[in-house]
């Protein structure tokens, strides 16, 4: 009779564990083995109870199925001396991945998380709830798997830039002033009798640089002659006639006629003036003269005595070197930074620890259709003569920048919640999510005036990495809620 009893509530207690059992598989998913090995402690532990229990106990049975029930993780506090682990944080396959990072227990408020070795209240993994709380300049630790996980996927860093040294860079290039640039040519054929000017020589405006012996000047000094004689028998006549008008002998016809025949006189000996003058022609007549336009230093010399030369044959190059321009080329995203006026800052590699300023004033009406790129000049000041045609070097907007802005790469810094947030790295696999306030942006870097510090390590290449293992601790759970 005692063993009938006994059996029947060795049955009892098996279908109670079977069907907490169950229902714990499909509230939290299939254990871990970890868990399946305390479950099967558990268990066998009931069992024994079970089996040494006296009929007519119902209150055995009852003290049982509440053991049975206390499992997966979440014991009471006077419970199991070992923690079991519950489930792994992050995918099984990325190498940031804290470790297979578990559930476990803190009940002291500086507790150090065992999975990161940081402690649970600055953890961003295990409480990543408190990560949209943030002020700027605080942060929370982001622990990997191992020392090398960072080099594996190829994570990078780079120290602040102050403001003044950082921002925007567009390629420039230094070219002469178009508007105060002349290409000397040879008006007429002829041959290069003399050559004054020497190459890199600086010139005052109408210096004679050279001489042309042209056929042809001697045709012009000819008509220059007849025009300025026809000039002088025209003005005669018509003197003449207003005098007779004057006295009334002669008819008010005549009179404008004659005076008619001496302004038009006057007008042909004038374009024959102006005609020589644009020729060079010289005082004997059959000598072209190529003259300094204006101030400057011939940059270019062809002209060689002796050598003959045809019409448009070039002879110098003139440069007035005081000022240079620097062609731009921005890329279409810069378009709110180059305005017309906005100051700019070139340096050079040929010329290192120099900076020089200017200032744009020509922007082209459309990009380049193959580069699309858009082309600017801007103007510099090259009184020092420093400057030379065809330097390559960065050209940067100038601004005013508050003083303590650093500037960081614009791809660090990373986005949770529309907050700003920037990850420092701390060790070799310690990183540290800090909250920023961003100031300013330009082409390629952002500018921040709190959060970080001149020396501090920003990750600028794979921080999406980083924020990508904070946001799959903020879907899984974390140590704060075991």
């Amino acid at each position: 009779m005692n063993l009938a009893k006994r059996l029947i509530f060795f049955l009892l207690t098996l279908a109670a564990l079977a069907g907490v059992g169950l229902g714990t598989y499909f509230l939290t998913g299939p254990s871990s083995p970890a868990q399946a090995a305390s479950e099967d402690r558990e268990q066998n532990n009931v069992k024994n109870e079970s089996a040494g229990v006296s009929h007519g106990h119902g209150d055995e049975a009852s003290t049982a199925a509440g053991k049975a029930r206390k499992h997966n993780g979440h014991k009471d506090d006077g419970d199991a001396p070992d923690e079991e682990m519950d489930h792994e944080a992050g995918s099984p396959d990325s190498p940031l991945k804290g470790g297979g990072h578990a559930a476990h227990k803190h009940r002291e408020p500086d507790a150090i998380c065992p999975e990161h070795n940081v402690p649970e209240a600055e953890d961003a993994l295990c409480n990543s709830e408190r990560v949209p709380l943030m002020r700027a300049g605080e942060g929370m630790k982001v622990r990997l798997a191992f020392s090398g996980a960072a080099e594996k996927v190829g994570i990078a860093t780079v120290l602040p830039l102050p403001a003044d040294k950082a921002g925007a860079t567009w390629p420039g290039q230094v070219v002469f002033n178009r508007n105060r640039l002349a290409r000397l040519s040879s008006l007429s054929a002829g041959t290069v009798q003399r050559v004054m000017a020497r190459l890199g020589g600086h010139v005052q405006k109408g210096t004679l640089l050279a001489e042309i012996a042209a056929p042809e000047a001697a045709g012009l000094k000819g008509e220059l002659a007849a025009a300025e004689s026809r000039r002088a028998l025209a003005e005669t006549v018509y003197l003449r006639e207003k005098d007779l008008l004057s006295r009334g002998i002669t008819s008010r016809h005549e009179f404008h006629q004659a005076e008619a025949e001496f302004r038009e006189a006057q007008s042909a000996a004038t374009r024959a003036r102006q005609q020589a003058r644009d020729y060079g022609l010289s005082g004997n007549g059959s000598t072209l003269q190529v003259r300094a336009p204006f101030a400057g230093t011939v940059v270019e010399r062809t002209a060689v005595p002796g050598e003959a030369v045809a019409p448009g044959t070039h002879l110098f190059t003139l440069a007035d070197l005081s000022t240079l321009w620097i062609e731009i080329s921005a890329p279409e995203d810069a378009l709110p930074e180059v305005q017309p006026g906005r100051g700019v800052m070139a340096s050079f590699p040929g010329l290192p620890g120099r900076t020089f300023q200017g200032k744009i004033f020509w922007i082209a009406p459309a990009l380049d259709e193959r580069t699309r790129m858009l082309k600017a000049l801007a103007e510099i000041d090259n009184r020092e003569g420093v400057l030379r045609s065809g330097l390559f070097g960065d050209i940067r907007p100038a601004g005013r920048m508050a003083i303590g802005n650093l500037a960081v790469p614009a791809e660090a810094l990373q986005s949770i919640n529309g907050q700003p947030y920037v990850f420092v790295r701390l060790a070799d696999d310690l990183f540290e999510l800090r909250r920023v306030t961003p100031s300013r942006r330009t082409t390629g870097s952002v500018f921040i005036p709190e959060g970080v510090g001149p020396r501090d390590e920003i990750v600028s290449v794979q921080a999406f990495a980083l924020k990508s293992e904070v946001l799959r601790a903020r879907l899984g759970a974390s140590c704060a809620d075991h």
